[in-house]
């Protein structure tokens, strides 16, 4: 009885973990970023942009180009978060694994991102 109890707790865990990990690491950058492409596009705060520095990323070298590249992740990461949500509410737990691999991949692709001059 004591380790079918044991088992039960442990996937019980797993599955909250990756139900949390997959929509807050998604919904965390969803928001940041469609809260920085929002107020520069509609509120019309100028963004800190570093054209001239040798450690800004290309996508520095304009306003236009700055405000595709947020947009394009804010919309990743919010497919991700909808998503996660779906499937949180569908229990699917392999769908939940796979946004939150996706939702990892996609962290990375934004530090590649960053790296590139």
């Amino acid at each position: 009885m004591a380790v079918l109890r044991e088992d039960f707790n442990i996937n019980f865990m797993h599955r909250l973990y990756f139900s949390l990990a997959a929509l807050l690491s998604s919904g965390i950058f969803a928001y940041s970023y469609w809260k920085e492409w929002i107020a520069i596009q509609w509120r019309g705060e100028k963004p800190v942009l570093v054209p001239d520095s040798d450690y800004a990323p290309y996508f520095h070298a304009s306003e236009e180009l700055y405000l595709r590249v947020i947009l394009i992740f804010a919309l990743l990461f919010s497919v991700i978060f909808v998503l996660s949500i779906l499937f949180f509410l569908q229990k699917n737990q392999k769908g939940l694994f796979f946004c939150f691999i996706f939702s990892m991949l996609t962290i990375f692709a934004v530090m590649i991102n960053g790296a590139i001059k």
